[in-house]
């Protein structure tokens, strides 16, 4: 069992540290990776339908990297921040690249998803970035996990802040969004379980 910790943000802060925290309750016999899609190169959507009549990729980059990473995993876990209340333009290109997946008799299907994000403000915008993640997996036939954590007490959305009500703090020393995330984490370790 693999889960794909993928980080979408171009740099390796608050978002790729958040992804650390989520993965690091995890048990050793579920195996983890972390891949930040800012370490490869990755062209532009050109938006030229190869992959809607070939079912491939025209484009020649590190896509051919990042597939097999993806093909072999069982679950994935992004984490992201808000740019403007969506996804950064980085990790739009890449789920857009992998279109062709979907044509080719949607290879991602029943591969499970969770989502983790980050935004500086309060009400910065995260919710519709974890909401444009799931869409990316609903429209790839993916199996979408909440964290359902306390349904009184916890929030059901993994969401870290720089902003508090009254100060400043890292996204990663947000006590609440890390505890939601590793209930994320576990949801998705416990359903890997329960299908294999």
């Amino acid at each position: 069992m693999k889960i794909l910790g993928i980080c979408g943000s171009p740099a390796e802060r608050g978002s790729y540290a958040l992804l650390e925290k989520t993965l690091d309750g995890i048990d050793e016999e579920v195996e983890t990776e972390i891949l930040h899609i800012a370490d490869y190169d990755l062209e532009m959507c050109i938006g030229c339908n190869v992959c809607v009549k070939g079912k491939e990729c025209k484009l020649d980059d590190d896509l051919e990297e990042i597939v097999p990473k993806l093909l072999e995993a069982d679950a994935y876990i992004f984490s992201v921040p808000s740019y403007y209340g969506s996804v950064p333009g980085i990790l739009k290109n890449f789920m857009d690249r992998t279109r062709y997946l979907k044509m080719n008799d949607h290879q991602l299907k029943d591969k499970l998803l969770g989502a983790v994000a980050t935004s500086g403000l309060l009400h910065g915008g995260a919710q519709s970035a974890i909401e444009t993640v799931y869409r990316f997996g609903l429209t790839n036939g993916m199996i979408m996990v909440g964290a359902a954590g306390s349904p009184t007490s916890d929030a059901n959305m993994a969401i870290a802040t720089s902003q508090t009500h009254d100060s400043w703090q890292k996204v990663q020393e947000d006590e609440l969004a890390v505890e939601v995330a590793n209930n994320l984490a576990q949801r998705i370790v416990g359903l890997l379980k329960k299908f294999n």
